[in-house]
């Protein structure tokens, strides 16, 4: 065992020793092919929180270097931000890291402190923020369900930039130019069965899983006064179903 532990560590201790080694980490996907080499995340004076990306770039014709920013509302990460959380294994060893999970690049991101480069990890599963994500045909689910049924909960996340043009820095806050783009963040949920995943539909649409018992269901989503666009309120209805 103390063997097995030591290879690990030794393992993870070659892994950071090369993580610092690497050039900064392009953290979104860009609108142009220059890569960003930094970012901050902060909450603006208006409440919004914002990515600020930062840019280094080369200008071939005038042989200078060009540094910029830009700004988009939102983070491409859950939760906008980092936390301390786990990542597990295929052996069921299990490492804690700072980490942020970038949803819209479907990468998790691994440090020993925020402020030090990161290194990119594709794990089995990993838990953050109290959540926990399972690796399913190379993209991360949350299992928000387990009992007869399964549900499985999916995090998009995708930028929307901009159609006004660039920013000049001259913009009146709250204009239409006050952002670069938007991190726009969807969910969707599934159903489990087998190897498959079945998207579960909204509204009524939803009863036709139940198949025979789709009458008591939609009975006890009637009866107890279900918003079914409430996450709490669909695992209430596949309990009470996985309960017939």
């Amino acid at each position: 065992m103390e063997k097995t532990l030591y290879v690990a560590s030794l393992f993870f201790l070659c892994f950071w020793a090369k993580a610092q080694e690497n050039k900064p980490y392009n953290y979104i996907v860009p609108e142009s092919k220059i890569a960003d080499s930094d970012h901050t995340i902060e909450v603006n004076k208006k409440g919004d929180t914002v990515f600020i990306a930062h840019y280094k770039g080369q200008d071939l014709i005038n042989r200078s270097n060009q540094d910029f920013i830009k700004t988009y509302k939102g983070t491409p990460f859950f939760k906008n931000g980092w936390y301390r959380g786990k990542v597990q294994t295929g052996t069921g060893m299990e490492w804690e890291f700072v980490m942020a999970y970038n949803i819209q690049k479907e990468e998790v991101y691994l440090s020993n402190n925020p402020n030090m480069e990161v290194t990119v990890m594709k794990p089995v599963s990993f838990t953050m923020a109290g959540h926990t994500f399972r690796q399913y045909k190379n993209q991360y689910y949350e299992v928000i369900y387990e009992g007869g049924s399964q549900i499985w909960k999916e995090y998009g996340c995708t930028l929307i930039f901009s159609k006004s043009g660039q920013r000049t820095g001259y913009e009146a806050e709250g204009g239409v130019n006050e952002y670069d783009g938007e991190f726009l963040k969807t969910v969707k949920y599934y159903l489990k069965e087998g190897d498959r995943l079945r998207e579960i539909p909204s509204k009524n649409r939803l009863f036709k899983l139940f198949g025979t018992k789709s009458n008591d269901v939609k009975n006890y989503a009637k009866t107890e006064g279900l918003n079914l666009s409430k996450e709490i309120n669909l695992v209430s209805l596949f309990r009470y179903y996985d309960s017939l």
